[in-house]
């Protein structure tokens, strides 16, 4: 983790995400830079209709990042730019070579930039080539618990994969879920052949990487669910400060990264989320 790039505006959704990326940042000693998409009211601004609303709109990030920045060694950097806001910040994270995307989670337009489930983080989530960290208002550090969901997908794999790099680092233990659905049970709860036991040797294998990096994983096998629903309810129960989901894709034509579990899950998640995207 070298570098960190974060969507930031004035509300308090975008500063508990700053304030979570400089945090996660501290110990891989990782730059966070704060990036805020300028659009102009005009449909064809002139030169000097940009110049001034810009040198107008880095003051007021300076301000942001002032009120929202944490002491740090490493204090954030700060750019604005003139465009669409969804499409500043992949360009800002491509031109960079950001590790992760972070975002404040907002039920609505509040503060210049509109990062709100419905526009921005909606879009990076379809459209993502990198982790995508997603922050509500309150939730200003990393934690101690991390719950991730694995099914023996790529796109679970490669969530267990960033985690195993993360959580030693900051010293995160970890709950992996997964749900099955079985048929029929008709086995006693220390059988071999049990659901719960052959589940649990199934996240164990899943989750090698975790291990074998020194984290603590707690196996949660749950069933009679659907796998959001599995992995939203043992967030709860178990007040997991982070969630990390990996993203199937759906392909096609369509190009959008984000498949129904990680939706639903991005849609509804209460606490921290990463989405992180098959390579």
């Amino acid at each position: 983790m070298q570098l960190i790039v974060v969507g930031m505006d004035g509300s308090p959704e975008a500063a508990s995400a700053l304030a979570w990326a400089q945090r996660l940042a501290t110990p891989f000693g990782a730059t966070v830079v704060a990036v805020n998409g300028y659009e102009s009211p005009y449909l064809e601004p002139t030169e000097e209709e940009l110049e001034h609303p810009l040198a107008d709109r880095e003051d007021e990030l300076a301000s942001w990042l002032e009120r929202a920045s944490i002491m740090s060694t490493t204090p954030p950097l700060g750019i604005v730019r003139a465009g669409d806001p969804r499409e500043i910040l992949f360009v800002e994270a491509a031109e960079l070579g950001a590790d992760l995307l972070v975002l404040g989670r907002t039920s609505g337009g509040r503060g210049p930039g509109f990062l709100h489930l419905g526009s921005i983080v909606e879009h990076a989530a379809h459209h993502t080539t990198i982790p995508l960290a997603v922050i509500p208002a309150g939730w200003g550090h990393p934690g101690t618990t991390a719950l991730v969901g694995v099914d023996g997908s790529d796109g679970s794999l490669e969530a267990v994969r960033w985690l195993a790099e993360l959580a030693p680092a900051i010293g995160l233990s970890t709950i992996a879920v997964a749900v099955e659905e079985p048929f029929l049970e008709w086995t006693p709860a220390n059988s071999p052949q049990n659901w719960r036991r052959h589940v649990e040797h199934q996240i164990e294998g899943w989750t090698a990487g975790l291990t074998s990096a020194g984290v603590k994983v707690t196996p949660r096998p749950r069933r009679d669910l659907k796998p959001a629903d599995g992995i939203l309810d043992t967030a709860r129960a178990e007040h997991a400060d982070l969630i990390v989901v990996g993203m199937r894709g759906l392909g096609g034509i369509s190009g959008l990264r984000a498949g129904g579990v990680a939706v639903k899950v991005l849609h509804h998640a209460a606490r921290p989320l990463v989405l992180v995207p098959r390579p």
